[in-house]
């Protein structure tokens, strides 16, 4: 090494060292947060299909799943068996590319199948994917850049630049040309090349600098360059002919490098240069002009030695043509961020788990995703210690489809939620006592009593209380008006419906719409066991309406075809089976009231309760007098739509749907709908879908209820003849027979079914109309065998 070399590698250590902070407008990263203890695994990949399609993520634990943005669900999770994973990339076609340190493995993940895994001969440093051309370069150790024809699975050449490694690597988006730039481990500069690719000859060669990475225009008329100038002592961004590598105007930080800020992944679209740096920050500057003009500003100061700089690939993936808004993972945790060009913020975030958790969170509160999400996933603030789930803000904020309009630019957020502002006035609970015994945070409790009492008090803010509400085994056992006191006493009967230990939680209910926090303990009740469950089973089928312009073909027979399953598959589980059978002009509401009332008076608390019904699902229009809600449909409902009067006089709500779940005592409730919606009067599908979502997902979260249901399209015959069946019910049938026993120990739990319905329907119902058709299940209650196989 000579001195002069040394020198820069000194000054450069000993500038990072000053670490000073970057300027530009700041989000706050912590905005969001999880306890990393209650995610199964991290998350160690991201990738996003050019045409915007599907996302794939990576996990720890090797799982792989892909999500499908036009339905806004994972549709596919399976085992992979990478290892030390440098990056991923998702074709078009729907192959999955996995770089390893040592090997590209391609997948068809349509099929969950490896397709082919080709070796390379050096360990991976950097990579490049084009998808116009199906081709993905791959930067390694000793200056090895190798080159992948994707769509064939099969290598295709090697270019070698003897230096350290491979440091920048980007493709032409119209010409098979190729960029690289190397690494000196005696820290010589070095030019960028420009190379062909389908001959591997050399093209033209930059000024000699410092590249981390390197990426071209969408038109391929300039390629901007970033790393470090000679001292190491800036980050230096530059902009050159694509042809000539001639630079044409620098994008310098007026930052110095200190606090390690160097791009290492960028995309340039809307006159932003986007850029993930190898401190984990996201930092856009305007194309045109260089300013730096957003940071997120990260709080992971990393050094890199010149031996490792510019090492990894930080990709920014488009969500829409424009390419203005973007996926990406700067804080390389769980959780995702989406930036608007247009708002020059991040307007929502995306947490995932290898679980099948998720969760969409606007920047103003808004959120979608599943109940294990939200409560993983917390609000906080930057100069707040509280926290405050996102379950706790479900009532107001949960906004289905809510990607969908983030991306479509319908609903971006330009405004904050103030976590500070929101938690003001949130009631603050403690558990008093338990049959009145002090109680302790931590502290087993045991009883032979079965009708127990527990007291709850009210610390903070009483007067701002609504409900409060007492769930136990995850169903919604009591609820008491709010009166303003400070203390509240239920009483309840305790049983072994789930073993001895009885799971419980209060919630108090505000005006704001903020839960509060929950208290949670649990108590062992040692008492007699009360007798063999019962399972109390409804099935409501309508084919033929009143107005016959809603007749419907299968709703009957499927009707039929579930009571009778469910009879034959769940007999060694129960005492006895209790049908209530209504079907075409019997199915009034005040006969499928009459069969809640008798429940209601004869169910005990380790009953199960089963409903199904198939016929006609709507959501009322909102009235100045009345909110909207979900219905199902009675034979005698005239009028679905226009008619709120017919609704609420002939049809069951949610509200009222909500007071059976609430008064049943049978604390396993299970509800499946195959409600269909007639094309020819739904005048606004999405919009009312996304409302009727909503309706069922505040219901079953409120009452700790399981409800599936199916996307409310009309019955074809076609599937019928194929299956008998709609597919809905056919999965679901095919499912309870032992398909949906996900592991085989003879037990078919109610998760159990809902996954292998939400992951089997959308195939399926592509195969037989070209259309996926996605179920929706929310399990906000405890799980439970709804089937025990001999």
């Amino acid at each position: 090494m000579t001195l002069s070399n040394t020198f820069k590698c000194v000054f450069f250590f000993a500038l990072l060292a000053l670490t000073p902070v970057a300027r530009g407008q700041e989000v706050d990263l912590v905005r969001l947060g999880y306890d990393k203890s209650e995610v199964s695994a991290d998350q160690i990949g991201l990738a996003v299909s050019k045409d915007g399609r599907f996302a794939a993520f990576c996990y720890s634990d090797k799982t792989i799943k892909i999500f499908d943005f036009s339905a806004g669900r994972f549709v596919k999770k399976f085992a992979g068996p990478y290892s030390a994973l440098v990056d991923v990339q998702l074709t078009n076609s729907m192959k999955l590319v996995l770089v390893a340190e040592n090997e590209v493995q391609v997948w068809d993940w349509k099929k969950e199948k490896p397709m082919a895994t080709l070796p390379l001969a050096k360990q991976a440093t950097k990579t490049a994917f084009s998808d116009n051309f199906g081709i993905l370069a791959v930067g390694q150790m000793e200056g090895v850049t190798s080159i992948f024809d994707i769509e064939q699975g099969k290598f295709l050449r090697d270019m070698v630049i003897k230096k350290h490694h491979v440091s920048a690597l980007a493709i032409h988006p119209k010409e098979k040309i190729i960029a690289v730039g190397v690494m000196s481990m005696l820290r010589d500069q070095n030019p960028l090349r420009l190379f062909d690719l389908t001959s591997g000859q050399l093209l033209t060669e930059s000024p000699q600098s410092y590249f981390t990475m390197a990426a071209f225009t969408a038109d391929g008329s300039e390629l901007v360059t970033s790393g470090i100038n000679a001292l190491g002592t800036k980050v230096v961004i530059r902009v050159h002919d694509s042809r000539t590598l001639a630079v044409k105007r620098e994008l310098e930080s007026k930052t110095l490098v200190f606090n390690a800020i160097i791009p290492y992944g960028g995309f340039i679209a809307d006159d932003r240069f986007m850029a993930i740096t190898v401190s984990q920050s996201f930092n856009v500057y305007r194309y045109s002009s260089g300013e730096a003009i957003f940071t997120t500003k990260s709080d992971k100061v990393k050094t890199p030695a010149f031996p490792s700089l510019g090492v990894g690939t930080f990709n920014v993936f488009p969500l829409t043509p424009s390419g203005n808004r973007v996926l990406l993972n700067a804080s390389k945790n769980n959780i995702n961020q989406i930036y608007d060009t247009q708002t020059n913020s991040i307007v929502a975030y995306f947490f995932s788990d290898s679980s099948d958790d998720f969760a969409v969170v606007s920047r103003d509160g808004r959120t979608d995703g599943t109940a294990g999400a939200m409560g993983k996933v917390y609000w906080t603030s930057k100069n707040a210690t509280t926290r405050t789930s996102l379950e706790s803000t479900f009532q107001n904020g949960f906004t289905p489809q809510l990607l969908n309009q983030i991306i479509s630019n319908k609903e971006v957020a330009t405004s904050d939620f103030d976590v500070e502002q929101a938690v003001a006035k949130t009631p603050v609970i403690a558990v008093a006592s338990v049959n009145d015994t002090p109680f302790a945070e931590g502290t087993p409790l045991s009883t032979t009593q079965k009708t127990t009492t527990i007291k709850v008090n009210v610390l903070q803010h009483a007067g701002e209380v609504v409900e409060m509400k007492l769930f136990q085994n995850a169903k919604l056992t009591k609820v008491l008006p709010g009166t303003g006191a400070n203390d509240y006493s239920f009483n309840v009967s305790l049983n072994t419906s789930l073993g001895e230990e009885n799971y419980f939680f209060v919630v108090a209910a505000s005006r704001s719409g903020i839960d509060s926090e929950k208290k949670k303990f649990s108590i062992a009740y040692n008492g007699a066991s009360g007798d063999k469950p019962r399972l109390f089973l409804v099935t409501i089928g309508i084919n033929q309406y009143k107005n016959s312009k809603y007749n419907l073909n299968y709703a009957k027979a499927d009707a039929d075809s579930f009571e009778s399953s469910i009879k034959s598959v769940s007999g060694s589980l129960f005492k006895e089976v209790i049908p209530f059978s209504i079907r075409n002009d019997k199915a009034v509401r005040e006969n499928i009231l009459a069969a809640f009332d008798q429940i209601k008076k004869n169910s005990l608390e380790q009953d199960m309760l089963v409903v199904y019904y198939a016929g006609h699902g709507v959501m009322s229009e909102a009235t100045p007098e009345q909110p909207a809600d979900f219905y199902i449909v009675p034979h005698d409902v005239t009028q679905l739509y226009g008619r709120t009067d017919i609704l609420e006089t002939r049809a069951v709500s949610a509200k009222l749907l909500k007071q059976v779940a609430e008064s049943v005592n049978a604390q396993k409730q299970v509800f499946i709908l195959d409600a269909c919606q007639s094309a020819g009067a739904l005048e606004a599908v999405t919009s009312r879908g996304a409302a009727e979502e909503k309706a069922i997902a505040q219901l079953a979260r409120s009452t700790g209820t399981f409800w599936i249901t199916s996307t409310g399209s009309d019955q074809f015959a076609s599937e019928f003849e194929k299956l008998g069946h709609g597919v809905f019910t056919y999965l679901l049938l095919e499912g309870l027979k032992g398909k949906g026993d996900a592991n085989q120990d003879k037990k078919l739990t109610i998760r159990e079914l809902s996954t292998y319905i939400e992951n089997n329907v959308p195939e399926l119902s592509e195969q037989l109309k070209g259309t996926a058709q996605y179920p929706s299940a929310y399990s906000f209650g405890n799980d439970f065998p709804l089937v025990v196989y001999k």
